[in-house]
């Protein structure tokens, strides 16, 4: 029997039109060390979150109310053992994400991540263009 959907309340997306970009993550080997330096460098604020059930997340503000983004230490283990060196993944809004990931394959992307669901918060996937950068699709959940 599954359980039911874990609803997070501190996300509260705004609306959003497809193209724009909506959300930003940075994966990290060192989460303390890169909230003490972006704290420090740009004032960002930085509050522990519920959103991704099972690991560590952070969500930071660049000084709006709402959440800019996301902040995480990346597991070896979700890429075959070795992890990528730290990056941030920016995340565009979407109509449909399957459609999306579907046009994108079919004008030359790889597909990184297949879409897929973010349990209260959205659907989700990360595709690599053809020139080799990454860029994640998002839609919210309605």
């Amino acid at each position: 029997m599954s359980q039911p959907e874990e609803e997070h309340p501190h996300v509260d997306f705004q609306p959003m039109k497809h193209g724009e970009f909506c959300w930003t993550e940075i994966a990290t080997t060192d989460a303390e060390k890169c909230i003490e330096f972006y704290s420090n460098v740009f004032g960002w604020s930085f509050q522990k979150s519920d959103a991704a059930a099972g690991m560590a997340y952070n969500e930071f503000s660049t000084g709006a109310e709402y959440p800019a983004g996301g902040l995480y230490n990346m597991d070896p283990q979700w890429f075959g053992g070795t992890a990528p060196p730290p990056h941030f993944m920016i995340y565009v809004a979407v109509d449909d994400v399957d459609a999306a990931t579907a046009k994108a394959e079919e004008l030359g992307a790889t597909i990184k991540r297949p879409p897929m669901d973010i349990p209260g918060v959205g659907r989700m996937s990360v595709i690599q263009d053809p020139t080799g950068a990454h860029i994640a699709t998002f839609k919210p959940k309605q």
